[in-house]
């Protein structure tokens, strides 16, 4: 969590801030006001707010959506919504305190459909679309978080209202009257604009809030009462450098120039726009150099979007222009190198932490696309284009709305790879098809949305994932399947049954103060290799640990990994056990274990593990002890060193292979400090050498 030096000195408060006009911040101050006021839209009848594009636009953007083979499944989607259900839902299922579902079902269909009418002319998706927006508006509280127990602050449900109603509002044109839509922009400004300013204000200046707690009166706790302990004492410190806090800021910067567009400018909506303005600038500070972001490909996208849409209107409409404050190209980059797609999801992703794509059974299919199509078109990013248009799933709204169609797309290039992010997040490939071998680590240190997780691997061989880490577990920490979370739950190593520090959970799902760190990395023809270091997490549950490393080789021709552990303790002698997880959610895997050897078989390939230590190794197939609906989705193999030492080390060999061909072979010989790893298929051989002398072993190919 981002720690700031805090005190009252010179600071408003809460009332007097609320009263003062807007402020500058040196590169970010608002554009003179000159600039500020613009009219309503009125091209040949046609009203509107013209938030993200003109009216000269749409003709593209409809040209796109009946041409472009890449957008069907947006068609599809917006064509598909189920309008006699969404009336049904509305006429006897619709709860005014719902806001964790059915606000977001309104939401949802109002923003959809308006896009549908305003591309097609469908007038009876425009009439749902406004039948949707006057029954969010009918709810009393957009949120169901309350500060001091009566004012609502805005996070997710009442950010993503507000959208909903100022691009509906601005979509369906002359569809509906100017009084109506005035009306809309009224209630978003009180229901919208005003709690997400809250929030955000609260987390800039923490010291002026009263308490956050979840609204009573809502039905939050119907849905999730597993969530009732949870502790937000500290919830706006947290957010602070997180997802949860681009969402209100990106949704105030749009409802506040929707507000504007209407009714002009005003201290209120240059008050609002000043605090999104600031709020949005300070991610500067949370998406490292690269453009990486710590919460993992899925919560980056969503962050992202927030940010670009709000970025886009703020530049667009003259009120600040915020492009710089991110290295958005690097964050292609970033998204490209967390893709890995699969024979059964060609958009699956490395899912460090609480991300990975929905699996059978669940939500739809990802939409990361629009993001890259931004940044594509922004900067005429060939790559960027590829990805959006191949590797980040079915195409949205925005992705339409800023798609050009004139940026050339340039695949990555395919063959051995090595991506290594300012996180401390390292990946290895032979490319980017289904078929290719992809290795992932997770070192580094602390992020919103993490668990412990330090030095845990991914494998995924031959469209099918061999090593994981397992899919999402709960989010509340009295549900048992939490220890998921914990290093138990991941591809990585245990000292004497224990892992490395994390939270208790009592505070939500927010970063731990677990740290390790890429000490050395090599790539060269044909292979790679790198040790992660994470003694500093480790060492904050047991301080017996000197040090403790994993050393991974990937041989990219053999698809072979070698993973070498060795942990140095201070006077008592110990044990170390590996975990190598599997992918097990359509029941369709078998694991095999014994000795010191073991097998991973999926439909469409398999792993052969081979491991050998000084202290001797058994093997044993395992599940965590938690509801087996969770447990059997997730089998494990443990390798676990045999005799005490005090420096147990551990060397294990996975060999990859389709289902119709044999893995490499692999033999482990070891004298002294020295492991020999002889390697070979039909077609090639190759000796991998480590010397385990020093803190960081010394490896030696070919």
């Amino acid at each position: 969590m981002r720690v700031r030096n805090i005190t009252n000195k010179g600071m408003p408060t809460r009332r007097t801030f609320l009263q003062q006009s807007v402020t500058t911040f040196g590169t970010l101050a608002l554009l003179p006001t000159q600039f500020l006021q613009r009219s309503l839209h009125d091209h040949n009848g046609r009203i509107s707010l013209g938030l993200f594009f003109d009216d000269s636009d749409i003709e593209r953007m409809r040209r796109t959506f009946t041409t472009n083979a890449a957008f069907r499944s947006l068609g599809k989607r917006l064509n598909g919504i189920d309008r006699d259900a969404l009336r049904a839902f509305i006429q006897t299922e619709l709860r005014y305190n719902d806001q964790l579902f059915h606000i977001i079902k309104l939401s949802d269909a109002a923003q959809a459909l308006s896009m549908l009418y305003m591309l097609t002319g469908d007038e009876d998706a425009a009439g749902l679309a406004a039948e949707c927006v006057r029954e969010m508006l009918k709810f009393d509280r957009w949120d169901y978080f309350l500060e001091d127990g009566q004012h609502v602050i805005g996070i997710q449900r009442a950010s993503s209202t507000m959208i909903s109603v100022a691009v509906s509002a601005d979509w369906l044109g002359d569809f509906i009257s100017r009084d109506e839509r005035e009306s809309w922009l009224t209630v978003m400004s009180e229901k919208g604009c005003d709690s997400c300013f809250r929030s955000i204000y609260g987390m800039r200046y923490p010291e002026t809030v009263i308490g956050w707690t979840r609204d009573e009166a809502s039905t939050y706790f119907e849905h999730r009462p597993w969530d009732r302990p949870t502790d937000l004492s500290n919830r706006h410190l947290i957010l602070d450098s997180t997802n949860l806090k681009a969402v209100p800021a990106a949704a105030l910067a749009i409802g506040a120039t929707a507000y504007r567009q209407h009714f002009g400018d005003s201290d209120k909506t240059r008050r609002w726009i000043e605090q999104a303005t600031y709020s949005l600038s300070t991610f500067r500070d949370f998406f490292t150099p690269d453009g990486s972001y710590h919460e993992g490909a899925s919560y980056a996208n969503y962050t992202a979007l927030n940010i670009l849409k709000a970025t886009s209107v703020l530049k667009r409409h003259r009120l600040a222009d915020l492009t710089d404050i991110i290295n958005w190209q690097g964050h292609a980059d970033y998204a490209v190198g967390l893709s890995m797609p699969t024979d059964y999801d060609p958009y699956d992703v490395v899912n460090f932490g609480d991300n990975g794509n929905a699996k059978s059974g669940q939500a739809g299919r990802p939409k990361r696309t629009a993001v890259a199509i931004w940044i594509a078109s922004t900067f005429r990013d060939r790559k960027a284009q590829w990805f959006g248009l191949n590797l980040g799933g079915v195409q949205d709204e925005w992705a339409l709305i800023w798609y050009d169609d004139s940026v050339p797309v340039t695949p990555e290039p395919q063959g051995d790879q090595l991506w290594h992010s300012d996180l401390d997040w390292i990946v290895a490939r032979t490319g980017y098809d289904p078929k290719d071998l992809t290795v992932a680590m997770r070192s580094g240190g602390p992020g919103n949305h993490e668990h412990a997780d330090r030095n845990s691997i991914i494998v995924k061989s031959h469209g099918e994932q061999l090593v994981v880490d397992p899919y999402r577990p709960p989010y509340g920490f009295t549900d048992p399947s939490w220890m998921m979370r914990t290093t138990a739950g991941h591809s990585a190593v245990l000292v004497d049954g224990e892992g490395h520090q994390y939270h208790d959970g009592t505070e939500g799902t927010n970063a731990s103060q677990a740290v390790a760190h890429i000490v050395r990395k090599v790539f060269r023809h044909g292979y790679c290799h790198w040790t992660s270091d994470a003694t500093p997490a480790y060492q904050m549950v047991n301080r017996e640990i000197v040090s403790i490393t994993r050393s991974v080789v990937v041989l990219f021709d053999l698809s072979t990994v070698v993973v070498f552990d060795v942990v140095q303790k201070e006077s008592q002698p110990g044990k170390i056990q590996a975990r190598f997880f599997g992918y097990n959610h359509d029941g369709r895997i078998k694991l095999m274990a014994g000795g010191s050897q073991f097998q991973t078989v999926r439909p469409h390939a398999h792993m052969n593990g081979v491991a050998q230590s000084p202290q001797g190794v058994s093997s044993m197939v395992q599940s965590l002890p938690i509801a087996e609906s969770e447990s059997v989705k997730h089998p494990f193999v443990e390798l676990t060193t045999t005799s005490d030492s005090l420096r147990p080390a551990l060397l294990t060999v996975l060999s990859c292979a389709p289902t119709d061909s044999m893995p490499a072979s692999a033999s482990v010989t070891i004298e002294g400090d020295t492991y020999m790893v002889d390697v070979a298929n039909d077609a090639s051989s190759t000796r991998i050498v480590v010397v385990d002398s020093g803190l960081i072993p010394e490896i030696k190919i070919g």
